[in-house]
């Protein structure tokens, strides 16, 4: 648990771990509500639940298995632009 200080403006400075736990970027609406027995407040994203940013994945996903060859990356590169080029 951390501790904040209340500015003059009545504002506080979320903790950045904090923020990447629940989805929180710069500039993101939250909704703040009186807990239900009255000790404290609530911070919830205002966004609808299951539209996180792809920022939150960072740190999250794991990959299982040998990772990918920098010329298999390429390859995957080249052959996108070939279909791509292929289409028009």
């Amino acid at each position: 648990m951390s501790t904040m200080i209340l500015s003059g403006k009545r504002q506080v400075v979320l903790p950045a771990d904090l923020c990447r736990q629940i989805a929180l970027a710069p500039g993101a609406r939250v909704q703040v509500d009186l807990a239900p027995d009255g000790s404290g407040i609530l911070v919830r994203p205002a966004t609808a639940a299951g539209k996180k940013p792809a920022s939150v994945l960072f740190d999250r996903v794991s990959h299982r298995g040998k990772p990918p060859a920098i010329d298999e990356l390429q390859g995957l590169t080249v052959a996108r632009q070939f279909a791509k080029a292929g289409k028009s």
